[in-house]
């Protein structure tokens, strides 16, 4: 059978739409919400100016006002004289005017065959709308008025006819003409609402007769407001609703203040005394209050917000630091202020300014940012934020900082990594020992809009505390020194965390340079005198980019200072010398040109000296030369390039950064299945390193760590007596990984325990830090009387090792969780000395005796 979908629309206001749960019910998911906006103010004084009205003559007050799209509508249709401004400030205001011009322009079309009856007629439609509480009323209920006077009203858009029921043209118009003709009978607005079923038609009523008499009579208005909030025979969503309008207005006033105490004063006695507050008004009263923008001013002026933060109460200090951060956005100079004498108070104080921190707009106020700042460099912000979810991290609380103020992002970093800086120096720690970054994506992506709108600021801010960074943690003698913080560089495209501020740095000094705006001299004197991988680095990129402006300075630095050569990424250790080569030899002077390739074709690598990298010899000259175009080559250069392209064939390419696939054996499994034992000997001798070589684009080749595990150990499982006479003769200087993995294949192989008890001595005799655990599991399972040799092996392993080195398990890995879950059994086993009492109890469970 065939389905029939029916679409509901709900139109209604936006009041009623927030503070009206029955409609809210109606549509559940918010993402159907769509709010129909005002107008942009251009595009008002446009509509105005295609009317024949002069914007200039309105005030921006009024122009506000006619935003609203309802608002504009009535104004346009009033048919204002265009040669004078109409006197409105309110939406009030702006009704009476519409009202008077209508009831002038209806009488001068029935004049004088006609009597006016204007009132009449509202009266009527007014009361039998209110009576039916529907928004249209029959055409019977004007029979008694003269039908030309009825059509003049429909005609001027007064009234609209359907045939057969009359409404009004706005349905705001009925609203502020049922509150000017309810005003006029002096009837009391609690009375009026007992007089009949309170149901959701009187709201729109209620909201109307109290703002028109804000405006027309405002004592009349707190005598019917408070009225209408202590009769018991108002409806509890009436008076909801009176609290929300109370809440709504735009400019509180002293009567409406005292009044609002009334209705709150029960709920802070509550908050004071440590209970729930029984009082529901005053609890409704309480909510509408506490998050109202409009009145956070006059309980501050009254000294209020103050009296909580100094009571010495907590729950008052929690309520006032709630309150501030509610009203943060839109009063972020006023909630630093009132802030600003806690900053320093520590221990209850700083969680509470964290929690409010980590919900703030920062970028709303210089002030309030400068508060901020202060909490990260006195350390109230060192943990990390609230779990919102598993991931989320400091820079998370920064939301839209970069996108508002790109020129305050660079100030946060300086100020979070000295306050990191300093926490380690205070503390004795060498920044050598740990990771000085955390991963988060939300900080890069700052980073990188930062460095790219606002430059200028990001160098002056993050390149001194870069540099200090790396001063602070070298673990290098020789130049190019490199530090813990950096100590390899990986070209990226979206570079991930709060390391992502070196690639965004020199990003921005790139920019700076490639501009030519900007003066550099000190930011390059800076660079020069250091002999760091990372100031060389940012220097290369900002000469690479100004080549033009300094291409001979640059020239001249390489010839002095030729270590300067050793600088690029993990994958290209040569890149960012060949790019500042190759961006400035068109622009310096032939002479210094020539110095240079001098200078390069003399060039050695101090690696390629050694006895690993002879076979190398020679190439970082030919990276360098390929960054000279060939154009500015001399004949002498040019046939050095191309005798040593003979050799390596092409240069390395631009660098790729972490490129992600298999880490494999250097020898291919087909090969170590045919190799004889001396072969075999040959390739443990040859691959000592576990150094890993990218070599294509989905596969990493690995060294002596890969040719063990994904080779010899499978080798040992198929031929385990030949296996284990080989191990035998591994040469003592070789990697211990090789003897490490043939005991763990040889753990329940079946070979004579003499030949297993073989490999263990050569291995308890060469790496015992390496293959104690192996050497333990071996022990542990030969099922023939043990010398004392192998005894003392396990007594050896079992009480003197240095593995486990801490006790782990009591340890915190992160999150407040301990390694291994606090058991320290699982944290045994997984040790030296934990293996070594797994075996000597199964010896000893196999043989009591």
């Amino acid at each position: 059978r065939a389905r029939t979908v029916i679409h509901t629309v709900v139109v209604c206001r936006a009041f009623d739409w927030r503070h009206d749960h029955r409609l809210r019910r109606l549509v559940s998911n918010p993402d159907a919400q769509v709010d129909v906006t005002e107008f942009e103010t251009d595009a008002v004084r446009a509509i105005l100016a295609d009317a024949g009205f002069d914007p200039a003559q309105l005030r921006d007050r009024q122009l506000a006002l006619l935003r609203l799209p309802q608002n504009l509508s009535l104004f346009l249709e009033a048919d204002f004289d265009r040669s004078k401004t109409p006197a409105f400030d309110t939406a009030k205001q702006l009704f009476d005017l519409y009202w008077d011009e209508k009831r002038q322009a209806v009488e001068e079309r029935i004049s004088p065959s006609l009597d006016n009856q204007w009132l009449e007629v509202m009266e009527a439609l007014c009361d039998k709308m209110a009576s039916t509480q529907q928004l249209s009323a029959p055409r019977e209920i004007l029979d008694v008025f003269p039908t030309a006077y009825v059509d003049q009203l429909a005609s001027e858009g007064v009234l609209a006819f359907d045939g057969r029921r009359y409404a009004f043209g706005h349905e705001s118009f009925f609203d502020y003409s049922f509150a000017r003709v309810f005003i006029g009978r002096q009837e009391s607005l609690a009375s009026f609402l007992k007089g009949s079923e309170q149901h959701l038609f009187r709201r729109a009523q209620v909201r109307q007769v109290l703002a028109y008499l804000r405006d027309a009579d405002p004592a009349r208005y707190v005598q019917e407001l408070g009225a209408l909030l202590s009769d018991e025979g108002i409806r509890t969503h009436i008076k909801d609703l009176a609290f929300a309008l109370l809440a709504e207005v735009t400019d509180p006033n002293e009567e409406e203040w005292t009044l609002s105490q009334q209705w709150i004063t029960p709920a802070l006695k509550a908050i004071e005394e440590d209970r729930p507050n029984p009082d529901k008004l005053s609890a409704i009263a309480w909510q509408r209050f506490f998050g109202a923008p409009s009145w956070f001013e006059i309980p501050d002026r009254h000294g209020m917000i103050e009296d909580w933060l100094t009571s010495g109460n907590g729950r008052f200090a929690n309520l006032a630091v709630n309150y501030l951060g509610r009203h943060q956005r839109h009063s972020p100079d006023r909630v630093a202020a009132l802030l600003e004498p806690y900053a320093d108070r520590g221990g209850e104080w700083a969680l509470r300014l964290r929690s409010l921190m980590e919900w703030a707009d920062h970028y709303t106020s210089r002030r309030f940012f400068e508060l901020f700042l202060r909490l990260v460099d006195n350390g109230t912000l060192d943990e990390a934020r609230e779990p919102i979810a598993v991931n989320t991290t400091f820079w998370d609380m920064l939301h839209d900082l970069d996108e508002n103020r790109p020129e305050w992002v660079p100030e946060v970093l300086a100020h979070r990594f000295r306050r990191r800086l300093a926490i380690s120096c205070a503390g004795g720690r060498d920044l050598r020992t740990g990771k000085f970054f955390n991963f988060d994506q939300s900080a890069a992506a700052m980073f990188n809009t930062s460095a790219k709108h606002a430059p200028a600021v990001f160098v002056k801010h993050v390149l001194p505390v870069v540099l200090e960074i790396s001063d602070s943690a070298l673990i290098d003698d020789a130049p190019p020194k490199r530090d813990a913080v950096w100590p390899f560089l990986t070209k990226e495209e979206h570079p991930g965390g709060e390391e992502a501020c070196l690639p965004e740095l020199a990003g921005a000094l790139t920019t700076l340079a490639r501009e030519s705006v900007t003066d550099l001299r000190d930011v390059i004197a800076g660079l020069r005198r250091r002999d760091t991988h990372v100031a060389n680095h940012l220097l290369l990129a900002l000469y690479a980019s100004g080549a033009i402006r300094y291409a001979d300075e640059a020239v001249s630095l390489l010839c002095d200072e030729p270590w300067r050569f050793e600088c690029g990424f993990s994958d290209n250790s040569h890149w960012c010398a060949m790019e500042a080569i190759r961006a400035v030899v068109p622009h310096c002077t032939a002479e210094n040109r020539g110095r240079l390739e001098t200078v390069i074709l003399g060039y050695v690598h101090p690696y390629e000296r050694t006895k690993d990298g002879y076979k190398r010899y020679g190439y970082s000259r030919f990276a360098l030369l390929s960054a000279i175009p060939s154009e500015f080559r001399s004949p002498r250069a040019r046939a050095r390039f191309e005798e040593l392209a003979r050799k390596f064939g092409k240069p390395q390419g631009e660098p790729r950064g972490i490129t992600g696939g298999w880490v494999k054996s250097p020898i291919e499994k087909d090969a170590t299945d045919q190799m004889t034992d001396d072969q075999w000997l040959r390739a443990i001798e040859k691959y000592r390193s576990e150094d890993r070589i990218h070599f294509c684009r989905d596969e990493v080749k690995g060294g002596a760590q890969q040719l063990a595990q994904q080779s010899l150990e499978a080798r040992v499982k198929e031929e385990p007596e030949r296996f284990a006479r080989l191990s035998l003769r591994f040469p003592a200087d070789a990697n211990p990984v090789y003897l490490e993995r043939v005991l763990f294949a040889l753990k329940d192989a079946p070979i004579a325990s003499d030949l297993k008890l073989q490999v263990c001595r050569k291995a308890f005799a060469e790496s015992p830090d390496r293959c104690g655990q192996s050497i333990a599991d071996v022990l542990g399972m030969i099922e023939d009387p043990l010398p004392d040799a192998a005894v003392y092996m396990l007594h050896q392993l079992a009480t003197e090792h240095e593995d486990p080195v801490r006790e782990a398990w009591q340890e915190d890995a992160g999150g407040g969780k301990p390694y291994y879950n606090g058991d320290i059994h699982f944290n045994g086993i997984n040790t030296t000395r934990g293996r070594a009492a797994d075996a000597v109890r199964d010896l000893i469970l196999s043989d009591p005796a």
